[in-house]
């Protein structure tokens, strides 16, 4: 896609490229509570973990399968041979991590001033804070992508571009969703593969596949007018995860799971106890529909994460089986979703008839 093509929403993607500033702009006690909080999420278990497989190139066996709905064939041959992180993987995860500088790390002007205007301690420095971390997170794992293209042990072993069998009936379903062969990579969160638009291209998707296995989810962000919207919560945090038996829907975390979080974050202890990831249940009420163009629920990060379903896209939501208790806590919720995905579906079909025109 050309930089200044225009997206959904009416942003282009010249916004991706917005004034940068480094952290080491940032006043002493604000640099310091980011960097800390950085800190104390690249020392988990999990983050270790997951930036060693994009050291090693491909995803381990088991974090493949804790996917909502997997995305490799079952007779993928990486669920015989990587089942562990291969040798030498992790002293080169330790070293690149040693290698990290915070203060280098850049994010949009307008990211930074936001923080800095912020009092300590507010809700709005609490939410930048938040949304800071999430992006460094995600480009910490998208530059670990592009030096492992050229540095991992799989670099050359064809793991990453195998395909099935097309004649084998049980992967129809697989070439019917990837057409073109194997994926540019392993790493992929399912709502966030829309490489051709993104500024960093494929490296962007494995960030969002990195911050949705440490973090919990993918974060997002209530961009609604306030002054416009009276439903609007600028200091709302919502997660997309990709797990198994966790909902596919974008929800927004509760209360507790937001100041547990930010507690995390601002620990000074060693080594904090970690509450990641974050993931979503029963008690997180209120959720979003992916499948629902941003541009109009206006839950996102950046305006380009993610592609407004075409005609050809599947909509699970369409579905006559209603998996209450996982994705709908109610009937009465699914059959809110299912109504929508018919208007969608509607819409799409007959154009005219929802047109503004005469």
């Amino acid at each position: 896609m050309p930089r200044s093509a225009t997206l959904d929403g009416g942003q282009d993607i010249q916004n991706a490229q917005f004034k940068k500033l480094a952290m080491d702009n940032l006043h002493d006690r604000h640099r310091a509570i980011f960097s800390r909080a950085l800190s104390n999420v690249l020392a988990t278990e999990i983050a270790e973990l997951t930036c060693a497989q994009i050291v090693d190139g491909i995803p381990l066996s088991s974090v493949e399968k804790d996917g909502y709905g997997r995305s490799l064939s079952r007779k993928h041959p990486l669920h015989e041979v990587h089942t562990e992180l291969c040798p030498g993987v992790l002293e080169r995860t330790h070293q690149l991590r040693s290698e990290l500088n915070s203060d280098t790390l850049q994010f949009d002007s307008r990211l930074i001033h936001g923080y800095m205007a912020a009092s300590p301690g507010s809700r709005a420095f609490q939410t930048h804070l938040i949304e800071l971390i999430a992006r460094a997170v995600h480009d910490i794992a998208a530059e670990i992508h592009k030096i492992a293209l050229n540095t991992s042990p799989h670099k050359d072993d064809g793991l990453s571009s195998w395909t099935p069998p097309k004649e084998d009936w049980e992967d129809e379903l697989w070439w019917e969703l990837h057409p073109d062969g194997a994926p540019p990579t392993l790493f992929q969160h399912p709502w966030y593969c829309y490489y051709d638009q993104y500024p960093q291209g494929v490296s962007d998707g494995v960030g969002y596949w990195a911050e949705a296995r440490i973090l919990g989810g993918v974060v997002l962000f209530d961009r609604r007018d306030p002054e416009a919207d009276d439903g609007a919560e600028p200091n709302a945090i919502y997660f997309h995860s990709d797990r198994y038996q966790v909902t596919y829907r974008i929800y927004q975390l509760t209360d507790g799971q937001r100041q547990l979080l930010l507690n995390f974050l601002q620990s000074q202890d060693i080594r904090p106890a970690s509450p990641l990831p974050i993931l979503c249940g029963d008690d997180n009420r209120i959720r979003v529909d992916p499948e629902e163009p941003i541009g109009e629920t206006k839950i996102y990060r950046d305006i380009w994460e993610r592609k407004p379903l075409t005609p050809n896209d599947p909509d699970r939501r369409l579905k006559d089986v209603c998996t209450t208790g996982l994705d709908w806590l109610t009937v009465e919720e699914w059959k809110e979703s299912h109504h929508r995905a018919f208007e969608t579906k509607w819409k799409q079909d007959y154009p005219d008839l929802f047109s503004d025109t005469d």
